[in-house]
């Protein structure tokens, strides 16, 4: 069972004992993200997760790295379009220590000004990377061209022009008045039971003084449908992305869209894997996926072909689509579905550190902790007829966005945007 306590100061400190292991993972989630950036402070809040780790108040860049190394090594963090997470694994007799280095780096920073430019340049080299690699910049291609209106359409690491215009002074004054206790979630799995943790909490933020929370959410930029076509003549192959307005993560619905979305195309029964790669042989990547949010969401199909097989892919993704809307699923394929989605779930909550995940979603999309039985009832709870009726009232398969990036032979955009 997932405890919670709220802070005077603001602070949301959730924890669930699970002493199967005698270990623990604990994280800081702040609810600032990249999505509510601009073009001129793009990539600040990745910027800002890598100072984190330049040296504190109390330890040095190379005491972070010794302490965290003795403690396990799992000292990380990771940056998202709404969150950004600094998390900590350890032994659980090595709580007090592990919090310790974990609070005072992520909210005593003292980005120094070397270590600043010096991981500037990092992340520089780092966007250059990601550009090269025609996985990741497809999809940076493909937000930039669908939210152009919003920060959810720009990259997570900022682009060369907008981190390099960030000065150390502008970016510490944001870290300092936006990570702060009222904007962030604390959360812990494993063997530590929750005074435990709270006598930790209290002696280091009870006495903080409360101020106005500075956390937004993005909201909903819209989705625009568009076709573009970007060639790049190093690759020998066609990166595809084909993108459909989705669901939000509190969507009251979001587990048939799942079981939808799983039949699609999520995993090797899905009909798109068996029909574009084991019927045709069309590619060797296809994959359908959501991207959701708090307030909104995406679905998104991925594959990487030949050029000359783009036409006919299209074609048969959006056959199985109005297949799916018109005609609807039997029960065995839909049991089967859910199936797939419960054990998928259940079997991703092997770890403390994807536990503790799992509960600070619950916590930011829904104010409350659901747990997992709950999730599979409601899952179990869906029929069949519910089900065929929701497809058909939301699958619009020519309402999209696509990207076509790569090796790019001769396509007529025609063809695939006269029924929008």
């Amino acid at each position: 069972m997932v405890k919670k306590t709220v802070l005077s100061n603001g602070l949301t400190v959730i924890s669930e004992y699970y002493p199967r292991v005698p270990s623990f993972a604990l994280s800081y989630t702040f609810k600032n993200g990249s999505g509510i950036e601009n073009v001129n402070n793009n990539g600040i809040h990745h910027l800002i997760e890598h100072m984190i780790f330049k040296g504190s108040k109390k330890y040095t860049l190379k005491n972070i790295a010794s302490v965290s190394d003795r403690l396990g090594g799992q000292l990380n963090a990771f940056t998202g379009k709404e969150i950004t997470q600094f998390y900590l694994k350890a032994v659980d007799d090595k709580l007090e220590e592990s919090f310790d280095l974990l609070t005072d780096i992520v909210f005593n920073s003292k980005f120094d000004v070397y270590e600043f430019k010096k991981e500037m340049n990092v992340i520089l080299q780092e966007i250059k990377e990601s550009e090269d690699d025609p996985d990741s910049y497809a999809f940076d291609l493909f937000y930039k061209n669908s939210f152009k209106l919003s920060g959810i359409g720009l990259p997570i690491t900022g682009s060369v022009d907008s981190v390099s215009s960030l000065t150390r002074d502008d970016v510490f004054k944001y870290y300092k008045e936006n990570y702060i206790p009222e904007n962030v979630i604390l959360s812990c799995v494993g063997n530590i039971e929750h005074d435990v943790l709270m006598d930790l909490v209290r002696s280091n933020f009870e006495t903080e003084v409360k101020s106005k929370p500075r956390y937004s959410f993005p909201i909903d930029p819209g989705f625009l449908y568009n076709f573009n076509i970007k060639k790049r003549e190093d690759l020998n192959q066609l990166y595809s992305i084909i993108g459909f307005n989705g669901i939000s993560a509190k969507d009251p619905e979001k587990y048939k869209y799942l079981i939808y979305n799983d039949i699609l195309g999520s995993g090797m029964s899905s009909r798109l894997f068996q029909s574009i790669r084991e019927d045709k042989g069309l590619a060797y990547t296809v994959s359908s996926f959501l991207d959701t949010y708090r307030d909104y969401g995406f679905q998104l199909i991925y594959s990487v072909m030949e050029s000359e097989n783009f036409p006919e892919y299209y074609k048969t993704v959006t056959n199985e689509m109005n297949k799916l809307k018109e005609t609807g699923v039997k029960a065995d394929e839909f049991e089967n579905s859910k199936d797939h989605l419960k054990s998928s779930l259940i079997l991703s909550l092997e770890s403390n550190l994807s536990k503790m995940r799992f509960n600070v979603n619950q916590e930011i999309y829904y104010n409350r902790e659901l747990d997992i039985h709950n999730i599979i009832s409601r899952i179990n709870s869906i029929d069949l007829e519910e089900f065929n009726l929701y497809l058909t009232e939301k699958i619009n398969p020519e309402k999209n966005a696509i990207l076509l990036y790569g090796a790019v032979g001769e396509i007529d955009i025609n063809v695939f945007t006269e029924n929008r």
